[in-house]
């Protein structure tokens, strides 16, 4: 009898704490506003700062049931499948000290190159 009496009086304490707690205090108010940020392409010079594999959507988690909407594959501009994975590079522009993010199939760039951006979404080394 009294190796049960100890659990549940354990059992009753907890219970006990638990109820006078609120279970939902109501929305968090708001922190700050949000400041979009501008994303638009510009063309002109600058110098690449870093290149890497463009990162992979974000997928349901291991275990997950979510049924997710797979990303279609990157094609080229003839709607052919690409051979190469997406490089993202981050160019500092000259001009207005900016950083564009640029999406490129192009192997051969490296940091430290010099480079122009094209009016028509090209990119030109130097």
């Amino acid at each position: 009898m009294n190796r049960l009496a100890i659990p549940l009086a354990i059992l009753a304490g907890t219970l006990a704490a638990c109820a006078g707690t609120p279970r939902d205090a109501g929305p968090l108010p708001p922190l700050g506003a949000i400041t979009p940020q501008p994303l638009a392409y510009h063309p002109g010079t600058g110098v690449i700062q870093s290149v890497g594999r463009v990162p992979e959507p974000i997928t349901a988690v291991a275990g997950g049931s979510a049924q997710t909407r797979r990303p279609e594959p990157a094609v080229t501009a003839q709607g052919q499948p690409m051979s190469t994975p997406l490089q993202r590079v981050s160019i500092k522009m000259d001009q207005a000290g900016d950083i564009m993010y640029v999406d490129t199939d192009a192997t051969d760039l490296r940091p430290g190159m010099r480079v122009e951006l094209t009016a028509d979404g090209k990119i030109r080394k130097l």
